[in-house]
């Protein structure tokens, strides 16, 4: 019988918490070798330290657990493929931390501003739209959003439709590193298209909101955010609804520092005012 170990001593062989091994345990990616039934304590095998160091470098690579059983179930082969995949990931993570890290000292040296938003009052239109609605963190937003648009895509092909207007989101909740939230993934048509769940086909109402147009990457587009709430405050506004975002050229065939979105807020104007009685500024 292989040499067993209780979890306390094979946590301090193999530098994963005792917390760490029990949620593997539970997830089905490191089974102990022995559970003692009469006291539930974790035996390990010492010749699991190998397959938990390779855990234990993955998971301080940033793998996600799913993907880490898949590579512990691979062949050679495709584990080659599957850590390429995670290598060109951390290169565009770390790509974009640089990109942020220049932006932030373009900042602290005063050469960039963050207010260099021109904001407009727009009367957002009454139409039709195709949608569903997605939970999401920030790392997997991106996934979610592509998803969401593949669904209304076939669903709208089969029924013979094509979009009426630009694709746009619309951001229920405030998504960013320590919190995830609900976002809707939109595309206006012409009519009302049958849909099974978890498609909604409405009739969305014209609306009043502030709006701006941010050019460049998306992932650069947090101050046209913070541009329209300065500018609602200041004003004596009202917001109305969570913010909308409209995709105004197509990602596949537009450079990214020439990608166009714009970002409007629905508001309640001051006093009751028009829309139309509002300068744009």
């Amino acid at each position: 019988m292989a040499q067993l170990v209780l979890i306390g001593a094979f946590s301090a062989m193999t530098r994963l918490s005792v917390k760490a091994l029990r949620l593997y345990d539970e997830l089905g990616l490191l089974r102990p070798a022995k559970v003692d039934a009469s006291n539930g304590y974790r035996y390990y095998a010492l010749s699991q330290t190998d397959k938990a160091e390779t855990i234990r470098r993955l998971r301080a690579l940033d793998m996600p657990i799913e993907e880490i059983k898949r590579v512990l179930a691979a062949s050679p082969s495709d584990v080659s493929v599957l850590l390429s995949a995670h290598r060109r990931r951390l290169r565009a993570q770390r790509d974009r931390h640089d990109r942020m890290l220049a932006a932030i000292t373009r900042l602290i040296d005063g050469e960039e501003s963050l207010m260099n938003y021109t904001i407009t009052v727009e009367t957002l239109p009454a139409q039709t739209v195709a949608s569903v609605r997605r939970h999401t963190d920030l790392t997997g937003a991106g996934a979610r959003v592509a998803e969401g648009f593949g669904v209304l895509v076939e669903v709208l092909t089969q029924a013979g439709e094509h979009p009426a207007g630009a694709p746009f989101l619309v951001l229920h909740d405030v998504i960013d590193a320590d919190n995830d939230g609900d976002i809707e993934i939109c595309i206006p048509i012409t009519s009302p298209v049958a849909a099974a769940s978890p498609v909604r086909v409405d009739r969305r109402a014209a609306v009043t909101a502030a709006a701006t147009t941010h050019r460049g990457r998306h992932d650069e587009i947090t101050p046209a955010y913070r541009a329209l709430t300065a500018w609602i405050t200041e004003h004596g506004h009202e917001i109305a609804g969570p913010p909308r975002e409209t995709y105004l050229n197509d990602p596949a065939v537009t450079a990214e520092a020439d990608l166009l979105t714009q970002v409007a807020w629905p508001i309640r104007p001051s006093n009751a005012v028009d829309a139309g009685d509002l300068p744009d500024e």
